[in-house]
């Protein structure tokens, strides 16, 4: 799969980020989708993540309105 804006190969965590209000794939390789995390909320699989994504920064799994983070994947 790959990114929606730049073409860019996505791997497993970025393929699985889904819009948290319409539940759609988002298609959004970190960077991209770095530009628009403020005005999106996201449900994103940290349990994919490797450690070693390109652009991302210390977020939060599923934000709400106020910003603050939820972690929907904790046991």
């Amino acid at each position: 799969m790959r990114c929606y804006c730049c073409d860019k190969n996505l791997n497993d965590f970025e393929s699985t980020r889904k819009s948290a209000s319409t539940g759609e794939f988002l298609d959004m390789c970190n960077k991209c989708y770095s530009t628009i995390k403020e005005d999106l909320y996201a449900e994103e699989r940290y349990d994919l993540f490797d450690g070693n994504e390109d652009d991302l920064e210390d977020d939060t799994f599923l934000s709400d309105d106020m910003g603050n983070g939820v972690d929907i994947y904790s046991e």
